[in-house]
C-alpha cells in the first residue's frame, strides 16, 4: 500500500497561479538540511548568487506491506522553484543545475531553476518585470549576492493581461500548425521528423503556459525543462506525458530529443504506434491547456482592474 501527502498551493482546477504559489510560501517553513543542500550546490556551480524559493512541495510516500513480518517504510521527497540571479550568464545552466541536485541527492531532491542574470531585471516586458516583483516581495530569499544585488523597480510592475492573451493565441496558432503538419503527412519513413513537430508544438504549448500562469518568459527553451517548469503550476504534463513504462519512457525521449539531432540522424524511421500515441498525447495537452489557459486569463482578467492594479485577496494554505 502507498500513500502521499502533498504541500502545495492550488486550485480547483489543477492549476496554480504565481500569486498563490508566492502568497503561500509565507506560510511555509521550509527544511533546514534540504534547503542548504540546494544552496550549496548552485553556490559552488556559480558563484557568488542570489537565491529565492518561491515554491515548495513535500511528498511523503509510505509503503506499508499486508503481513505483519512486512516493514513499513516512508520516504519523503522534497521539490522547489527556485529562481537564480547571476553576475555571469550559464546558457543551459538551469537543466544542468537541476540534474546535478536531483543527482547529488538521490532524486530525493529536485529543483525547478529559473536562472537569470542581475541585469535581465531591465526586461521591458511588463508580465516579466511582474513576475520578478512578486517573486521578490513575496518569496523566500535563501542567498545574497551583495556584489550584484537584485533591485525592485521603482513602481510597481503590473502584469500586461492583453499582452499575455496575445501571446497564448500566438502559441495555439503556431501549435496547431505544427499538430497539423505532421498529422497531415504519410511519410512513415521521416517519422522522427514528424515527431520533431510534436516537439516544436509543445514548446509552443509550454511557453504559452507559462506566460499565462506565471506571467514568465524562460531563457532556456529545451522541451524537457519547459515541461518541468510547467509541472509547477499543472499536472497536465505528468498526465498525459506519464514514464510509467519502458515504452512510455522511450516515447517520452523521442519527443523531447534535441531538435538539431536532426542535423545527425541518418535513420529517421520510428514505430508508427509511438507517433501516433504523441501525436494523440499532444493533441490533448494543447485541447487542455487551452482551456485552462482561458480560464486563468479570464481569472486574471477579473482579478486587475482597468488600471491593472491587483484587488485584495487572502489566500489560504491549501493541503491535499
Amino acid at each position: 500500500m502507498v500513500a502521499y501527502h502533498s504541500i502545495w498551493f492550488g486550485t480547483a482546477l489543477g492549476a496554480y497561479n504565481l500569486r498563490q504559489k508566492v502568497k503561500a510560501m509565507e506560510n511555509v517553513i521550509l527544511p533546514s538540511l534540504e534547503t542548504q543542500i540546494v544552496v550549496d550546490l548552485l553556490v559552488k556551480r556559480l558563484g557568488p548568487c542570489t537565491i529565492f524559493a518561491f515554491g515548495y512541495l513535500n511528498t511523503i510516500t509510505s509503503v506499508s506491506g499486508l503481513l505483519p513480518t512486512q516493514l513499513h517504510s516512508e520516504t519523503t521527497q522534497h521539490h522547489f522553484d527556485i529562481l537564480v540571479l547571476s553576475a555571469k550568464a550559464f546558457p543551459n545552466g538551469a537543466s544542468n543545475l537541476a540534474n546535478a541536485i536531483a543527482e547529488q541527492s538521490g532524486k530525493t531532491i529536485t529543483v525547478s531553476v529559473l536562472l537569470h542574470k542581475v541585469t535581465d531585471l531591465a526586461t521591458k516586458q511588463a508580465s516579466q518585470q511582474w513576475f520578478f516583483d512578486q517573486v521578490f516581495r513575496y518569496g523566500e530569499r535563501l542567498s545574497l549576492d551583495t556584489t550584484a544585488s537584485p533591485y525592485l523597480l521603482n513602481h510597481r510592475p503590473t502584469r500586461n493581461i492583453e499582452g499575455d492573451r496575445i501571446y497564448w493565441f500566438k502559441c495555439v496558432g503556431v501549435a496547431q500548425f505544427h499538430l497539423n503538419a505532421a498529422t497531415e503527412s504519410e511519410q512513415l519513413e521521416v517519422a522522427l521528423c514528424k515527431i520533431a513537430l510534436l516537439h516544436t508544438a509543445c514548446e509552443q504549448i509550454a511557453l504559452g503556459l507559462l506566460r499565462v500562469f506565471l506571467g514568465y518568459t524562460p531563457n532556456e527553451f529545451g522541451l524537457k525543462y519547459l515541461l518541468q517548469l510547467c509541472g509547477s503550476f499543472t499536472d497536465l504534463p505528468s498526465q498525459l506525458f506519464h514514464q510509467q513504462t519502458p515504452e512510455a519512457i522511450q516515447r517520452y525521449k523521442m519527443l523531447c530529443a534535441p531538435l538539431g539531432m536532426l542535423h545527425h540522424w541518418t535513420r529517421l524511421t520510428a514505430p508508427e504506434q509511438d507517433f501516433d500515441w504523441l501525436l494523440d498525447a499532444c493533441e490533448v495537452f494543447l485541447k487542455q491547456a487551452n482551456a485552462i489557459a482561458l480560464i486563468e486569463l479570464e481569472r486574471l482578467e477579473d482579478t486587475f482592474n482597468p488600471l491593472g492594479v491587483i484587488q485584495v485577496f487572502s489566500f489560504k494554505h491549501l493541503e491535499t
